[in-house]
């Protein structure tokens, strides 16, 4: 229980800092609102690191009373975790760690409050699924992959995918289907809002079959200005890795170039030309 008071001006400094959030490592819960009820309220608790006395948790003879007041010591909490720290599991808390989770938290609030306007994208994101597996999506790995270069533009993203499917990629009317509500879904949520001039970036979050994501970038044309994550299996996120060294590309030539061009890269499998024919018929395939 702390026992000194704390000036007004250093509370506002480290709601700042903080961004109205609980700094424990995962916890990011925001102080200013109620997630059952959405009523707003303060519920946040200023925890020292140091105890402000000496018999407190992490107590110091000399630095509990040089620190008491110091934003560096200090942490704004949730209830859950400011009991945990002081009281459930003081010793699995020592001053190194919570330094270290104070300095993450800020370091990471200082760097998304530092993008501009200029670096804001509208997230789009399109699963559809391979064999019987879903595609997972979801905004908040989108976020993370997007950092620290942008950031999302809305708190919702422009989905397209058809959910819940029954049918998979082995029977005929799941190419008809995705087809079509691509077309549609597109054709409702996104073309509009790049038509309009709404939408100045796009980040493209994607995963399915090799011909529906053709069909989608066939969508998006290379008019608007884009970035394209790719998920990966190790680490399993969506950032970009670096290539391996002496990484190359073997480019093999279509016969002919009457029909669409098409370019497939097969990188963890086999891209049989007939998947894409079924997207793209004629396709000169590359």
């Amino acid at each position: 229980m702390s026992v000194s008071s704390i000036p007004e001006t250093v509370k506002i400094r480290l709601w700042g800092k903080s961004a109205g959030r609980c700094q424990y490592d995962g916890c990011n819960r925001p102080l200013w609102q109620d997630e059952v009820t959405q009523i707003e309220f303060n519920s946040a608790y200023i925890a020292h690191i140091i105890a402000d006395s000496p018999d407190g948790p992490r107590g110091d003879p000399v630095l509990s009373e040089q620190l008491k007041r110091d934003i560096s010591n200090l942490m704004l909490l949730c209830d859950v975790h400011h009991r945990q720290i002081d009281k459930v599991d003081v010793a699995g808390h020592p001053v190194k760690l919570l330094r270290e989770m104070k300095a993450r938290h800020e370091d990471r609030i200082e760097l998304v409050g530092s993008l501009g306007p200029d670096r804001q994208s509208h997230v789009l994101l399109y699963g559809a699924k391979i064999g019987d597996h879903d595609a997972p999506l979801s905004l908040a790995k989108a976020a993370k992959a997007m950092l620290p270069d942008r950031y999302p533009a809305e708190p919702h993203p422009m989905a397209l995918g058809l959910l819940n499917s029954g049918v998979t990629d082995r029977d005929a009317v799941f190419w008809q289907s995705e087809v079509l509500n691509l077309d549609r879904v597109f054709a409702e949520r996104v073309r509009p809002r790049l038509a309009q001039g709404h939408v100045d970036h796009l980040s493209v979050f994607a995963i399915g079959p090799q011909p529906l994501l053709m069909k989608l970038g066939f969508l998006l044309s290379d008019i608007p200005a884009a970035d394209v994550f790719q998920l990966h299996r190790e680490p399993p996120d969506w950032c970009w890795q670096t290539d391996p060294a002496d990484f190359d590309f073997m480019v093999t030539e279509p016969a002919g170039f009457e029909g669409p061009p098409a370019i497939v890269f097969s990188l963890s499998a086999t891209v049989v030309d007939s998947r894409v024919q079924r997207v793209l018929p004629n396709a000169s395939i590359w």
